[in-house]
């Protein structure tokens, strides 16, 4: 599930790692800056401000949500997230009138398939030396919050040494799993799951994703 909220309250429990001035990229849209808080049981991006002057929303991610996570090293170094639901981000007018949460479930049918909207979520730190942490977190989130629908078999005939993978002019590197294209990393992350049948968890390190 996912969660966009118009008010902010920094978790409590369970973090993980935070990030402040974290600045949020979807797709190719900047959102603003705000702290990134890694839990155990979430993932939440909040307590900011928006490019355009304006309170940030509060993003909250589930673990089964997010389908892939890896370390973008190009054209900015980031965090790398694929999450299998389209995004939505209210608009000022609906911030502004404090509408509450408003959440976004995904459909009963989550896997990846020719018409399936994804997002791609890009969190660039303050200091670029804060990125190992973040995604060292965020596979530790992973592993606390394992895919109910898959079967550790599944894990082990889907594993990949990414220090084995080496296409074109791009290097997945340290990667738990990796069954993507360098060149074009979501559209083989797609075909993938069309060809598994199955909903898959990815964690790509040193992944450098082009636009």
């Amino acid at each position: 599930m996912v969660v966009v909220s118009s008010t902010f309250s920094a978790p409590a429990q369970g973090v993980l790692l935070q990030t402040p001035n974290t600045k949020l990229i979807i797709n190719n849209l900047e959102v603003g800056s705000a702290t990134l808080y890694i839990t155990e049981n979430n993932v939440v991006w909040g307590g900011g401000e928006s490019i355009n002057g304006v309170p940030s929303p509060t993003i909250q991610l589930l673990y089964p949500t997010i389908s892939m996570h890896a370390v973008q090293r190009t054209p900015s170094p980031a965090l790398y997230l694929v999450i299998n639901y389209e995004l939505r981000l209210p608009t000022p007018s609906s911030q502004s009138s404090g509408g509450g949460d408003a959440p976004q479930d995904d459909d009963e049918d989550n896997e990846f398939d020719g018409e399936e909207a994804y997002t791609q979520l890009r969190f660039v730190p303050q200091n670029e030396n804060d990125l190992q942490a973040m995604y060292n977190a965020m596979s530790q989130g992973q592993t606390l919050n394992p895919d109910p629908n898959q079967s550790p078999d599944e894990d082990e005939e889907n594993y990949m040494d990414g220090e084995e993978f080496d296409e074109g002019e791009d290097e997945f590197e340290d990667a738990e799993e990796s069954n993507m294209s360098a060149e074009d990393p979501v559209q083989m992350f797609r075909q993938m799951r069309l060809k598994n049948g199955h909903t898959q968890s990815e964690e790509t390190e040193d992944a450098d994703i082009g636009e």
